[in-house]
């Protein structure tokens, strides 16, 4: 294959993992990774050090696990049960399917979930939601910094090398 086609094919999948990033059932890191790999395997980037795939794997895994666990630790910090954590995931789950729903989604589900575990206490409920809320965000950032991390890998070497 030409330059020309590598070139658009690592493109679209940084452009993939950069949407992925902020979107839920999209793996954002995952579809970056894949982009460096190719990267490595292509003419382009034969001379990148297998340390830097290493690397990025360290990176991608973890943050496929702090994407899970920032929400349900943060709802927990903030006071939430079980049922705010199931309500969080549910709420990022079915917000997908609604404009701007995978924003509110979280928060929504773990304040849902919090007012059927204890239907009296509603300071609470909202604290564990913000909590759910704040560690949505958390998990996106994780997300974003480490395709930012793995995609400036990729420029850097094509540029420089």
């Amino acid at each position: 294959m030409t330059y020309t086609i590598w070139i658009v094919i690592i493109s679209l999948l940084i452009i993939i993992s950069i949407v992925g990033s902020v979107m839920p059932f999209i793996p954002g890191p995952s579809i970056a990774f894949a982009a460096l790999l190719i990267y490595k395997l292509c003419p382009l980037g034969n001379n990148l050090s297998w340390w830097w795939i290493v690397f990025g794997a360290i990176l991608t895994l973890l943050a496929i696990i702090t994407e899970y666990l920032i929400p349900i630790i943060s709802t927990k910090k903030f006071g939430g049960s079980k049922y705010g954590a199931i309500g969080a995931t549910l709420g990022i789950i079915l917000g997908f399917f609604i404009p701007f729903g995978f924003i509110l989604g979280p928060f929504l589900g773990a304040l849902l979930g919090e007012l059927i575990n204890d239907a009296v206490n509603y300071k609470k409920a909202f604290k564990a939601s913000l909590g759910a809320f704040i560690g949505f965000f958390l998990g996106i950032g994780t997300n974003i910094l480490v395709c930012g991390i793995l995609i400036t890998i990729i420029f850097i070497h094509y540029i420089f090398y």
